[in-house]
């Protein structure tokens, strides 16, 4: 029966039916007038079921099945799911694995969130035991077959060690059932303690054995269902039962029957997991497992289907070399001999016989079919990215990669977390990033799904660093002016480059102009100097700023409402936060300035797209034509038709190459950065000069590409209620052809800054705001115009304008816009203009009550 459906009762008893006579007995403990005065006994009306027409108005419940859709995702579609943005915990690791010596022990942590329920349960032990067989992580193993196995082992004879596996296998089923709550830790508790009562490995018999090594499978399961202040626990559960089954004649535990050859395959995949997951882990945070006896796990017993059992086998191999520091790598012929054996090991993973499902199968496909292709995809790909210098084959794994992805929209579900992770390591696009969440989602729903919330956080960890690659910044003096003031300055130069020159080139190479304003002396001065500094670095130092000054932030927040009376904001989790004043600076995409406008407010497109190469400089050599690129600090621009490129150095080891390009209406929007094809790059650029040719052919070198957005000018950034200003990308975004973007949002907060330093009374911030806007929305239309007027001396096609505009610049550079730039001081700005505000109330004779 696929649908539950409940519908209104007759109000007619038994005694009144073949008559015309209705009861009106619909309620118990009702009088029926109707059957009294009739003067007949009434019986009250029963229980009544009916099934109604499916269109039938009257029916009052129709509860759907749970399990998820079958049906394939359309091609090219993106489902609802949300990204997280980068976070300063994304700062801090990216900053430590691309420092010049990677600290892997001082990596920051990833934490995810543990939740509590604090209620008390009653659930009757029985109920526990019919539910736990089916969220218990296995692959290819019969999960109807291990929950019986381990009810039949937990309820074999009231022994000292069968307590404990019934205790374990309650606590587990509890934990997911209900999540983290007393019951369960109860349970868990209780099973350790009868644990600890069982005599040693050495003494146990062999029903003895199989109870102690159920017990410590389902609390090794119990840890990593959900993360929680113990989940670091498992491999101590999963080294306990290796040792145990090593106490053991193997060969006596193979003449047991099935149930053994059922725990065995359960914990033969979680010890080759494991051997995964433990070349991820800090050295010293978790123990090495012990070898595992050659005969303990083999296919004459295993119940596990031929091409998972060798799929296993063979994960666990790349696993041991990956993990072998013993690669003979000194002599050519120790490195051809290894080359060899993981040629061998890649042909024998490609030729594990799984069954094929046709591409073109509009049925619903084998679900358990296609998690065995996606598995033997995620091993190639693992092999491939650990030994890529000795695997030299980039299109095979791109085809691989491809291959993936195909088969993630026809999943139902994953409820293997390997395949999804190392697939999902791959994403580079958002349609690939949403296929991966979709398959996550879609598992979730399913009431036997494991928390799959600790893989998406660690993705989207993946996905930041994939998104931070490169990401550099120019910043003028007018940004930096106000580091300056706000006392982060020392801490950004740090990380930051000072360009001592720079060059304006045609797109053909030719030398324009070499005395540009980045490096002027009447413009670049010392305390204000123009630097270039990745975007993570950026942020790196503003958070340092932060911690000095007790300022908190809360990450994965989304706004829901604004108040704008109170003020006040809600959060998607429900809860509220007043204050004095609320700023909307939540960029282009801005949920702030919808709620503002009272309508939805998408930036729009017009047509540019950003390709972005990030180069490794130590694989140019001297005598490379890109080799002055890396020698000098400078900025270089190249000036086109349809577009213009910058360059410039980062991280003191990487030359950002950036392409901003006019493709038009109509094309692929993308919103963040997403890797693309070197080739695609190079059709872009292809009549331009040779030395970007041959820069982007540096081994290494990655290129990612966007959508560039706008946003329509507003009428007014505050409300009328005075409490709430949207500010940065959220109020002006702009395209990046003047290096502005920064530097509008730290204008911002240096105009806001002057002003709220000052006398402010509370009842004063309406009038601060508008001062605010006075200031700060001029120069900042301004800023947008005069930034479109410079794309398209930028991007001019060959001919008069062109030769205008180069001859121009051989002349000398007009550093009239750039003074007029650069040499702004937005915190004075806002201080004299606060100044005039209060002077003009005190001639009015206006009272001001300061302090907020």
């Amino acid at each position: 029966m696929g649908e539950l459906q409940t519908t209104t009762a007759p109000t007619r008893s038994h005694a009144c039916q073949g008559r015309a006579t209705n009861c009106d007995r619909a309620k118990e403990r009702k009088a029926c007038t109707n059957c009294s005065r009739s003067r007949r006994k009434c019986p009250g009306c029963g229980l009544r079921l009916s099934w109604p027409r499916p269109n039938d108005l009257r029916r009052a419940v129709v509860s759907k099945s749970s399990l998820p859709s079958r049906s394939p995702v359309a091609p090219g579609l993106i489902s609802d799911a949300r990204f997280v943005h980068t976070s300063n915990w994304d700062i801090e690791l990216h900053h430590s694995l691309t420092s010049s010596v990677p600290a892997r022990n001082n990596l920051p942590s990833l934490s995810v969130p543990m939740f509590w329920n604090p209620s008390k349960l009653g659930a009757l032990d029985r109920d526990l035991l019919e539910y736990s067989s089916m969220s218990l992580a296995t692959f290819g193993c019969n999960n109807a077959a291990l929950g019986c196995a381990l009810v039949r082992v937990a309820l074999q004879g009231q022994t000292i060690t069968a307590a404990p596996v019934l205790q374990a296998l309650m606590a587990f089923a509890s934990l997911h059932r209900y999540g983290l709550q007393s019951q369960a830790l109860e349970l868990k508790v209780a099973a350790l303690g009868s644990l600890a009562k069982e005599p040693r490995a050495p003494s146990l018999g062999v029903e003895a054995t199989l109870q102690h090594a159920a017990t410590g499978m389902l609390l090794c399961s119990f840890e990593i269902h959900q993360s929680s202040s113990t989940s670091g626990h498992w491999p101590f559960y999963l080294r306990g039962v290796k040792a145990v089954f090593g106490a053991c004649s193997v060969k006596t535990l193979h003449q047991l029957g099935s149930d053994v050859a059922v725990l065995l395959d359960w914990v033969h995949y979680h010890d080759v997991l494991a051997r995964f997951s433990l070349l991820h882990c800090r050295k010293g945070g978790c123990p090495d497992l012990p070898p595992t006896p050659t005969d303990l796990f083999c296919s004459q017993v295993s119940n596990l289907p031929p091409p998972i059992f060798c799929m296993l086998n063979l994960l666990s191999q790349v696993c041991d070399a990956v993990s072998s520091s013993a690669i003979p790598l000194d002599t050519s012929g120790g490195v051809g001999d290894y080359k060899s054996f993981l040629e061998v090991l890649d042909w024998r993973i490609r030729s594990l016989s799984i069954p094929k499902v046709p591409d073109d199968d509009n049925r619903a496909s084998d679900d358990s079919t296609l998690v065995m292709q996606l598995y033997q995809l995620a091993i190639l790909l693992f092999l491939d990215r650990c030994f890529e210098d000795l695997i030299d084959q980039p299109v095979r794994t791109q085809q691989n990669i491809d291959k993936a992805f195909a088969i993630l929209p026809r999943l139902s579900f994953c409820r293997q977390q390997f395949p999804i992770h190392v697939i999902g390591c791959e994403a580079r696009t958002d349609e690939q990033r949403a296929a991966v969440l979709d398959v996550i989602s879609r598992t979730e729903k399913m009431s036997s799904s494991r928390s799959l919330n600790y893989c998406k956080r660690i993705l989207q960890a993946v996905w930041a660093q994939d998104d931070l690659i490169g990401a550099g910044i120019q910043l003028s003096p007018n940004a930096t002016r106000l580091l300056q003031r706000w006392g982060v300055f020392e801490e950004v130069l740090k990380y930051a480059a000072q360009p001592e020159a720079g060059t304006f080139r045609s797109y053909r190479g030719d030398v324009l102009s070499q005395s540009p304003p980045v490096s002027h002396p009447t413009l670049v001065r010392e305390e204000a100097p123009y630097i270039v500094i990745h975007r993570a670095d950026l942020l790196r130092a503003l958070l340092s700023g932060m911690g000095r000054h007790g300022i908190t932030l809360r990450l994965s927040s989304e706004v829901k409402e604004i108040d704008f009376d109170k003020p006040s904001i809600r959060l998607s989790d429900g809860e509220v936060y007043g204050a004095d004043l609320i700023l909307g600076a939540d960029g282009e995409r801005s949920r702030c300035r919808g709620i503002l406008l009272g309508r939805e407010d998408p930036p729009h497109s017009p047509g540019d797209v950003v390709y972005r190469v990030s180069v490794p400089t130590k694989n140019i050599a001297e005598g490379h034509p890109a080799w002055d690129l890396k020698r000098r600090s400078s900025v270089n621009f190249w000036m086109g038709p349809g577009g213009h490129a910058v360059s410039y150095l980062i991280q003191h080891d990487i030359l950002n190459m950036v392409l901003v390009y006019t493709e038009g209406a109509g094309g692929k929007v993308m919103y963040g950065p997403q890797r693309a094809d070197l080739e695609e790059f190079r059709s872009k650029i292809a009549n331009w000069d040779s030395v970007l040719h041959e820069l982007i052919n540096v081994p290494g070198s990655v290129c990612t590409k966007w959508t560039l957005f706008q946003i329509h000018e507003l009428i007014q950034w505050r409300h009328e209620g005075g409490r709430f200003v949207l500010v940065g990308d959220a109020a002006h975004a702009i395209l990046p052809c003047l290096a502005q973007g920064a530097a509008q949002a730290f204008e911002d907060a240096g105009v806001l800054g002057a002003i709220f330093s000052q006398p402010v009374g509370r009842d004063q911030i309406p009038d601060a705001l508008r001062v605010f806007e006075e200031v700060r929305k001029p120069r900042a239309s301004d800023v947008r115009h005069r930034t479109l007027e410079q794309k398209a001396m930028f991007a001019l096609l060959d001919g008069p304008g062109q030769e205008e505009r180069d001859a121009g610049l051989r002349a000398g550079a007009d550093y009239g816009l750039f003074r007029w730039l650069w040499e702004y001081d937005a915190a004075e700005s806002g201080r004299e203009a606060w100044e005039k505000f209060l002077n003009k109330t005190r001639e009015d004779g206006i009272e001001t009550r300061h302090g907020i």
